[in-house]
């Protein structure tokens, strides 16, 4: 990873870091910093917010391969430094659970926000049938730019950001949903059970509109051992719908600080 291939936004010059790490389908011009508006007002608060644009997001450079989790979970977990945060949103949750899994000592606190990790629950009605409907979604468009349109409807992505894509995006991230890379069941749930035993903090946050999202929420928190906060909103984005979110997220990341500091003071 290089500074001229991977456009990163930074909000903070100070305090602890914090990575947060976008959804989306490449050829999308959004980027970290539109994904996670709302949470420059860390960076104001004793946060040091690194939000990168993906590759083939925003303004980082198309990479040559599809979305993948394990690709971009390499150099995610570079930006973890001597120790950070990660918080990720939709694909950008199996980005961050990859890179936790690589340098797991390294990882303050793990957030994950409605994660696209369906895969771990593909036998849950709710999921089951959220899955019978992408498939019908998919087959039914009749052109990229259709496909990405229902794609976005279907995940609960709210009229005021999806108006916001031009047709060649729409046309662009069409064509990349179908190339792109989700992480086997077998794989994430190794990952989470590593993250497990490392004793990494993890916090799944959902909106509580989907009843497949809360499903995949509560076998991941099951799993990883992990805590699962709602914070109301009708849509996938609920770090954008109020204060709410950064309140969870600051409270997590403190407590996961203040728990660290006590074990390594010892009895």
């Amino acid at each position: 990873m290089t500074d001229d291939t991977i456009h990163i936004t930074r909000w903070g010059d100070s305090g602890p870091r914090v990575v947060l790490i976008h959804g989306g389908m490449q050829g999308s011009k959004s980027g970290g910093d539109r994904h996670f508006m709302a949470q420059s007002q860390l960076g104001e608060n004793g946060w040091q917010v690194l939000a990168p644009d993906r590759p083939g997001h925003g303004r980082s450079k198309a990479p040559g391969r599809p979305d993948d989790p394990e690709a971009d979970g390499e150099w995610v977990a570079q930006l973890l430094g001597d120790g950070a945060h990660l918080v990720g949103h939709s694909f950008g949750g199996c980005v961050v659970l990859n890179a936790a899994a690589r340098h797991p000592s390294a990882v303050h606190s793990l957030t994950l926000i409605e994660p696209a990790m369906q895969n771990l629950a593909a036998d849950d009605p709710h999921v089951e049938d959220f899955a019978r409907k992408m498939k019908e979604a998919m087959t039914g468009a009749t052109s990229p730019a259709d496909r990405s349109t229902r794609f976005s409807t279907l995940v609960g992505i709210p009229p005021a950001i999806r108006d916001l894509t031009s047709p060649e995006e729409r046309t662009r991230m069409g064509q990349a949903i179908v190339q792109l890379k989700l992480p086997s069941e077998e794989t994430l749930q190794k990952q989470l059970s590593e993250l497990r035993k490392e004793g990494v903090p993890l916090l799944i946050v959902t909106g509580g509109w989907n009843p497949a999202f809360e499903a995949v929420a509560a076998k991941i928190s099951s799993m990883g051992g992990g805590r699962h906060v709602v914070v109301r909103c009708d849509h996938h984005i609920p770090q954008l719908i109020s204060d709410e979110f950064n309140q969870v997220l600051t409270d997590f990341m403190e407590e996961s600080d203040s728990s660290a500091k006590r074990e390594a003071s010892g009895p």
